[in-house]
């Protein structure tokens, strides 16, 4: 174990980059909720899965340029000017609203538009802030500025809920986009103040020739865990989608309910941020692969508890267990795909990263909507638990150096 607590707390890039992601990342969850809240109230709950998939869908499209992109412009440059562009977009959008009557479908497909728009900028920002670590802060404090960061998204599913729930109370959908408009802004403001280390001759390539094949064929073993990481997503997200059912149907509870179990994943994933912020575990090249199946492992068997559940109270133990586990495999996993590439090839593994993480909630949503009507949903969460086991248990020797 390292302790980096000092060097990481004074270091001005640290704290600007975290802070500016904080104030971002909590408006943008506050907005994400108030419009999927918005849509389903005003319109039909069976808009939200169009309204996921446009979000998505310039993530995929812009998987084969984001890199590219990226190293042409700057990695520090992309993120500062995605924040820019998300902001400004937000802000139109706020503007036309005015104009355009309520419930309409030209009101609906004005934030369908400017989501999309949002989203080009964001398959931009995403892997840029997710390759900026080790630009920023010296090797040994690569983990703690990552925990840092993911302690600012875990905070924001924390937040963002509340402030949602409170602000639609109060205000109507226009508001809550002003808000995110002007977080977007500030956050570009705050990370103009970050200073980039030196960029090296020895980095300076064809970045043409960066493509996410070429990356991917030239470190296989990158290549099979981003596979791995995709299966467990596919299998495990669900969960998020159960959760509402299990308040009202087995927990008989309300929107309380709802938010304390949905709050309890978020503190878990904070309170192992801080700690990997103030102290980096390392974890060695020799025991990389077996503390990742063990922690893919232990998703899936919480995951088995999980369905089991019959209180709130025991729902919201076990996902605080998994918001820790998360945040510890997260910070690992990240800190190994910045450190082991070349500056110029971590935006590529990145936009994988990002895909995978945004291609989750769609698929999640897809595959509950075909299965829900027709299975036992305690039963589905108990075959999903064991599921992730067992791609757990495969996680070894398929993730083998010499395969």
């Amino acid at each position: 174990m390292e302790t980096t607590t000092i060097s990481l707390l004074k270091d001005k890039n640290a704290l600007l980059v975290f802070s500016s992601q904080l104030i971002s990342t909590v408006c943008d969850k506050m907005m994400s909720i108030g419009l999927v809240w918005y849509l389903t109230t005003k319109y039909s709950i069976n808009i939200v899965p169009w309204f996921l998939a446009v979000s998505f869908l310039p993530h995929l499209f812009m998987s084969f340029y984001s890199s590219k992109i990226i190293n042409k412009i700057g990695v520090l440059k992309t993120v500062i000017q995605s924040e820019f562009i998300r902001g400004f977009i937000l802000l139109i959008l706020f503007g036309t609203l005015y104009f355009i009557p309520e419930k309409s479908s030209e009101f609906l497909y004005a934030l369908f538009l400017s989501c999309f728009l949002v989203g080009i900028a964001s398959s931009l920002f995403n892997p840029a802030v997710l390759s900026l670590p080790p630009r920023l802060v010296s090797e040994e404090n690569v983990p703690g500025l990552n925990a840092l960061l993911d302690t600012s998204f875990s905070l924001s599913n924390i937040l963002g809920a509340a402030c949602s729930i409170f602000l639609l109370n109060i205000f109507d959908i226009k508001i809550l986009v002003l808000i995110n408009a002007l977080s977007f802004i500030v956050a570009g403001i705050l990370q103009s103040g970050v200073t980039e280390e030196k960029v090296s001759s020895s980095e300076i390539l064809d970045h043409s020739q960066i493509g996410p094949m070429i990356v991917l064929k030239k470190y296989p073993l990158i290549k099979r865990l981003l596979i791995s990481f995709l299966f467990i997503n596919v299998v495990f997200t669900p969960i998020l989608v159960m959760i509402p059912w299990y308040v009202e149907n087995i927990y008989k509870g309300n929107g309380s309910d709802l938010a304390l179990i949905e709050g309890s994943m978020g503190v878990g994933a904070f309170l192992v941020g801080i700690v990997l912020s103030l102290n980096a575990f390392i974890v060695s090249d020799k025991k990389r692969i077996s503390t990742i199946a063990i922690v893919c492992f232990l998703f899936g068997l919480f995951f088995l508890f999980f369905s089991f559940s019959k209180t709130t109270f025991m729902a919201s133990l076990i996902l605080l267990f998994i918001g820790m586990l998360s945040t510890y495999l997260n910070v690992q996993v990240l800190t190994y795909f910045q450190t082991s590439l070349a500056p110029e090839e971590v935006p590529v593994i990145m936009v994988a990263v990002n895909i995978i993480s945004t291609a989750s909630m769609p698929l999640s949503f897809a595959l509950s909507g075909l299965l829900f009507p027709v299975v036992n949903i305690p039963t589905f969460a108990m075959y999903c638990g064991i599921l992730t086991m067992i791609i757990a248990l495969f996680m070894p020797r398929f993730l083998r150096e010499n395969n």
